[in-house]
């Protein structure tokens, strides 16, 4: 018994000492991640806003910021190839700063004024060995990647658009840069003869989103070192009864109350404390990149462990004060007090997890729905999209509807973006735009949208015989996959796409497109094509990769007729939408090649600059990082969720077996004597089946009447400074099934876990109790 409390007692100080360590690391992290909100004011570049191309919008920032003396700020999260964030700050100087006050350097110095304006000069947490690193940061534990750019470097993987910082020496220096900068891009717009123009306020319209709570884990590591020093007063107690003839015999000699609770509880607790300490002194100095206010925590978490520990176990100490020498020796204990008090602990836990349970049940299914929502949005974490596609040197071509780009980009540039794994799915006609066009206009076609190869490996679709559809890019045929349910249309569909393919007379529909706008022969195993429908399963849901189509159902698409677009069946007017600098909504997702935009398109420069799109195609961003920041987040809380129910559990059961262990030393001959006889299991332990079936019912009926907000009042209270009371006060109102159910399985555990202790416990007391011992 005494190993199990000393290994409970270590594990608590590990707890204390992780949970400082995570709540420094978090604190440290929290910092650096909002520096910008405690020095600068935010502003807002909307999407839409022109001029929308860095190459163009950049220096009217720079400019600006020069002119009245304001550092601006940009923070973004990538995420890297095996889910490692990396952290990235992108700063413009133009003067003094306090950016770097919260920042520790291990090497080398902080960016000047000169460095963010000019070169490629960067500060990171991890050495890169790269000639323009200036700087290497501390980091706290060495687990967080930091890097800090100049703002240029920014558009290498971001929009013009999104969310600023603007550190400026006050209010009206704030405003008067705000002022500043819609001149010079009005300027830029009457320069080059555009009809736009903006006020100052566009750039305080925000739509800012918070991030999610920093303390999580912290406080989930601080309920698991309370519910470890609650199982060691459990055991305590348990160990007290058991060494009450020695309790006796100490008695005998003359020690006070306190100095028998020494030698019984509070000499282990003080040297574990002890060798906790002399550990954790090495192991705070050894953690990478440490602090000073780290080294302090941690000692300070083992003192007040220390003290917790203690304080617990002084509750034994008036069970120590009621034992008699004369039952001690006698080797007679009182069980009863114990008893009672094991039975509340054990009611009182119940209760919890039965309210608990509820409330994962609950949280469980959000977090579900919320993941099943951002199920399909998590793989945007490896695709970009060309953002904006800029004229270039292309103007003459402009004039004449941007034919020649359209037919590079469509026609000899995608085959090298098919192979290299980008999902082309264009599906604008089911935008909200474009059914409320349909719907004004009473428009008799058929919807549908347009896939290629990649995006159905990437996303299945099923056959009516549930096997998935592969179409391979050699297929000539025109390919339609169909929800079976419009059969019935076969002919209707077949003749719309016909007409839609090859048009009413000749040259009309896609062919006659392809030739007059492209001014491209086509191919004749387009031109003799057949169309072929494969009929599919009912109920599929196609994601749409557009957040414009049905916001409200996760962008998803119900039973959509599905057009297959391979390189052999397709012509250039088919692909004609690919790349049209739309955004998140382009038809066409690059995949990234390691999750790096910039690296993606370097690779794609020699391709870029043959077909003379280097100008055009000059911005490959990421489609939504906020995505996976979330799908992040939910699974870590998830995983919080199913430990913290875990513990709860473990709890549970330890004080199951030691209830019982008490229960069967009261009545320990009566049941050794019933098996004896051959007397049935359920016969034999029938008064604790009786007690098993009483303390359910209480339970069950306190349950229902909190779940019915008898105590809701008070649990509001509590929820503004416990997690647990916020999660136990959601259970109000839930349907009385989902209580019975919760209980059901929990009585089923408790009962099955009461047999196997039982059985255990006979097989090891039985030769002792028939020799008379106890």
């Amino acid at each position: 018994m005494k190993k199990i409390l000393a290994f409970l007692l270590i594990l608590a100080s590990v707890f204390s000492f992780v949970t400082t360590y995570n709540q420094i690391d978090q604190e440290e992290l929290k910092t650096v991640t909002e520096v910008e909100e405690g020095l600068a004011k935010r502003f807002e570049i909307p999407y839409g806003f022109h001029p929308a191309v860095p190459d163009e919008l950049y220096p009217l920032l720079y400019e600006t910021a020069l002119e009245y003396e304001v550092n601006i700020f940009r923070t973004s999260i990538h995420e890297l190839e095996g889910a490692q964030p990396e952290m990235l700050k992108y700063i413009l100087l133009t003067g003094d700063t306090h950016f770097f006050h919260d920042f520790r350097l291990k090497s080398g110095s902080f960016l000047t004024a000169q460095n963010t304006q000019q070169g490629d000069a960067f500060l990171s947490s991890a050495d890169t060995g790269e000639s323009s690193q200036r700087g290497i940061i501390r980091d706290f534990g060495g687990n967080n990647l930091l890097v800090i750019k100049p703002l240029k470097a920014a558009y290498e993987y971001l929009p013009v658009y999104g969310q600023y910082y603007a550190e400026a020496a006050d209010e009206k220096a704030f405003e008067a840069f705000l002022a500043g900068f819609t001149a010079k891009v009005n300027e830029f717009h009457k320069k080059h003869g555009t009809n736009i123009s903006y006020s100052p306020e566009i750039f305080q319209q925000q739509n800012h989103s918070e991030g999610a709570e920093v303390g999580a884990r912290t406080d989930f590591l601080n309920y698991q070192k309370y519910m470890l020093l609650l199982i060691m007063l459990i055991l305590l107690v348990y160990h007290i009864f058991y060494e009450s003839k020695r309790i006796g015999i100490l008695k005998m000699h003359g020690l006070s109350n306190i100095s028998i609770w020494f030698i019984i509880a509070g000499k282990l607790i003080t040297f574990v404390f002890l060798v906790s300490l002399v550990v954790s002194l090495p192991v705070a100095l050894w953690i990478k990149d440490t602090t000073a206010q780290f080294v302090g925590s941690a000692i300070l978490a083992q003192f007040k462990t220390y003290g917790i520990a203690t304080a617990i176990s002084l509750i034994s100490y008036g069970y120590i004060s009621r034992i008699k020498v004369s039952d001690a020796v006698k080797n007679r204990k009182d069980t009863q007090s114990i008893f009672v008090l094991n039975t509340l602990l054990k009611a009182g836990c119940s209760i919890m997890v039965i309210l608990i349970g509820l409330s994962l049940w609950g949280q469980y299914i959000e977090l579900r729905t919320k993941g099943e929502e951002l199920k399909n949005w998590e793989l945007s974490k490896d695709y970009g999209v060309f953002y904006p596609v800029v004229v270039g040197y292309d103007l003459e071509d402009l004039k004449k509807g941007f034919r020649y780009t359209t037919i590079a980009l469509a026609g000899e540039l995608y085959p090298t973006l098919n192979k290299m794994g980008a999902l082309f799915i264009e599906a604008d006609s089911y935008e909200e735009s474009s059914l409320n066009y349909y719907l004004s206009k009473d428009w008799e076609g058929i919807l549908s949208i347009s896939v290629n190869p990649n995006y159905l490996r990437e996303f299945p679709v099923y056959d009516v015989q549930n096997n998935p559809v592969q179409i391979s890019e050699d297929t000539s045929d025109w390919i339609l996959l169909v929800p079976e349910k419009y059969r019935h249309r076969e002919a209707e569909i077949m003749s719309y796409f016909q007409q839609q393919r090859r048009g009413t007379q000749e040259p009309g529909g896609i062919y006659g497109a392809e030739e007059t706008y492209f001014n491209r022969e086509v191919p004749d195993r387009v031109r003799n094509q057949e169309i072929r429908i494969i009929w599919l399963a009912n109920d599929q849901e196609i994601f749409s990769f557009n957040p414009e189509v049905f916001p409200a159902e996760n962008n998803v698409i119900l039973d959509p007729i599905i057009q297959v677009v391979t390189e052999k069946n397709s012509l250039g007017f088919d692909r004609a939408n690919i790349i049209n600098g739309g955004g998140g909504d382009d038809p066409l997702k690059m995949r990234l090649i390691d999750r790096d935009a910039a690296l993606t398109l370097k690779t794609l420069e020699p391709e870029l600059k043959r077909l003379k799109l280097d100008d055009n195609v000059k911005y490959l961003i990421t489609v939504d990082q906020y995505v996976a920041e979330k799908v992040y987040y939910l699974q870590e809380w998830m995983k919080e969720l199913v430990l913290t129910s875990l513990g709860l559990l473990v709890v549970l059961l330890l004080l199951v077996v030691q209830n019982l262990t008490l229960f069967f030393n009261k009545y320990q001959r009566k049941f050794i004597v019933r098996r004896l006889f051959g007397t049935g299991f359920f016969r034999t332990y029938k008064e604790y089946i009786g007690l098993f079936a009483a303390t359910w019912l209480v339970q069950l009926l306190i349950c229902y009447w909190v779940n019915k907000g008898a105590i809701a009042y008070f649990l509001e209270l509590a929820s503004r400074v416990s997690s647990v009371a916020s999660a136990v006060s959601e259970v109000s109102g839930t349907a009385t099934i989902k209580l019975v159910v919760v209980a059901a399985g929990l009585i089923l555990i408790e009962l099955a876990a009461s047999v196997i202790a039982l059985v255990l416990i006979e097989q090891r007391h039985r030769v002792k109790v028939l020799k008379g011992g106890n």
